[in-house]
């Protein structure tokens, strides 16, 4: 009997662990850079700071607002595009998903996780960074009246409740299901620019909210897409060419989509082509051009990926394709981040002309890009706030409806009607609401605590 010959065993997972141990610095690296991007960023724009002379939360918040901000918008730009694979990209035939839109809804409930998680910390820290305290300061009563009657307070709690039914659900889902939680992750992500945010603020509320809703969704779909098709269809040359070719169309659509958009909300934000023009020269100005700028080359890039990577896919070759989507990808990310410090940036209309605390805005009920008023800065909004000077009033409000009032000084005060509508007492450094009356037009109110504390509610 001839001897058997040796056993030659093929060692496969040697090359990918050291390609997972070597993706991992690459990782943290990319998350450091992303860091430092978005304080740059925030820098240029005066996002990272608010010109009152309302209490400093600290560096824990005042740092950690802004990256829990970014993690939460990865995260759910992980998340969506991890649904777009499974349900549009590579659905599978009948209700039955392919090996690899399962492994991509793995990945989605850990991406909905940390989305989950994301938008509860900002949360906290958004509320301490309101009342100027430290999250572990907040009561429970300023945290029922920022979940119940603030746009920020309610984003995020219904946030949350949406993100953590994909962490829950999307590891034991269809084809259908897997459809289902797109949608609700879709409405998790357009939830921030509903209730609260620069477009809320908007002279056209309807029109900019949906403008900006349908650029944050395009932009989503179009970047989550992107990585998920990147880490997930690497398993399989056909069903890898088949979904890059479903994605080549989508992209098309969400950049387009994205551009048209783009424009249309900063018009809308700025108040118009005048208002654009001038805001040019200003740091945020300088934000809105660099994320242009990245759109614009995005849009090069795709078109190089339809004209020359696609087919080499298609013809078996993956290489080129996977590089040239890497460096997509970090692109995308770049301008995400320029996006955030975007949005927690406050427009040149909202920036005031003097001192925010010498009232040289008068007893008159001032615009909502009043930052004293509203703290516009993406997330953070009041009705009225209190300062150790005066009164600050946001806006007109619909009669009836609630407003929410933030004391900022060191002592009580009161918010009395002169014709009785209203009468609130807020304690130092709380959070409160009340009703606004029902009869419009203006109704003065003053404080008992000091004669020179009066103000205007306008009631439309």
């Amino acid at each position: 009997m001839s001897a058997l010959p040796p056993l030659v065993l093929p060692p496969p997972a040697a090359p990918r662990t050291r390609h997972r141990r070597a993706a991992v610095p690459g990782a943290a690296l990319g998350a450091v850079g992303l860091g430092v991007l978005l304080f740059w960023a925030l820098a240029i724009g005066d996002g990272a700071t608010t010109a009152t002379e309302l209490p400093d939360a600290g560096r824990l918040v005042e740092w950690g607002l802004p990256l829990t901000t970014l993690a939460g918008r990865v995260a759910a730009v992980g998340t969506v595009g991890t649904l777009v694979f499974a349900a549009v990209l590579l659905p599978g035939s009948g209700g039955a998903l392919p090996p690899e839109s399962r492994r991509a809804l793995r990945a989605a409930a850990g991406w909905a996780l940390v989305w989950t998680v994301a938008t509860a910390v900002g949360g906290i820290l958004a509320l301490s960074r309101l009342l100027g305290t430290a999250p572990t300061s907040l009561s429970w009563a300023s945290v029922r009246v920022f979940v119940e009657d603030t746009g920020a307070g309610r984003a995020a709690l219904l946030g949350m409740a949406l993100a953590g039914v994909v962490a829950v659900a999307a590891t034991r889902t269809s084809r259908a299901g897997a459809r289902t939680l797109l949608a609700l992750a879709l409405g998790a992500l357009v939830l921030p620019v509903v209730l609260s945010g620069h477009s809320s603020g908007a002279e056209d509320h309807l029109l900019a909210v949906t403008t900006l809703g349908v650029h944050v969704v395009a932009a989503t779909v179009w970047v989550g897409g992107l990585v998920a098709l990147l880490v997930h269809g690497r398993h399989g040359a056909v069903a890898r060419g088949r979904a890059a070719t479903r994605y080549s169309a989508l992209a098309l659509g969400c950049f387009v989509a994205t551009a048209v958009s783009g424009v249309l909300a900063a018009w809308l934000v700025l108040g118009g082509t005048g208002a654009v023009l001038s805001a040019l020269s200003t740091g945020y100005g300088a934000l809105l051009v660099g994320k242009t700028a990245g759109l614009t080359l995005l849009g090069v890039l795709g078109r190089h990926h339809r004209r020359r990577t696609l087919p080499r896919l298609r013809a078996g070759e993956g290489r080129s394709f996977g590089r040239f989507a890497a460096g997509e990808v970090v692109l995308m990310l770049a301008t995400v981040t320029l996006a955030v410090a975007l949005a927690a940036s406050p427009p040149p209309a909202a920036t005031p002309t003097g001192s925010a605390s010498a009232g040289t805005q008068g007893t008159a009920p001032v615009a909502a890009a009043d930052p004293m008023a509203g703290h516009d800065h993406g997330e953070l909004s009041v009705g009225v706030l209190v300062d150790e000077e005066r009164f600050h009033v946001a806006g007109p409000v619909a009669a009836g409806s609630r407003i929410t009032v933030f004391n900022g000084s060191g002592e009580q005060v009161t918010l009395t009607a002169d014709d009785g509508s209203f009468d609130v007492v807020l304690p130092a450094g709380t959070l409160s609401t009340f009703v606004a009356p029902q009869e419009p037009g203006g109704h003065p109110f003053t404080s008992a605590h000091s004669a020179s504390f009066s103000d205007v509610l306008v009631v439309e």
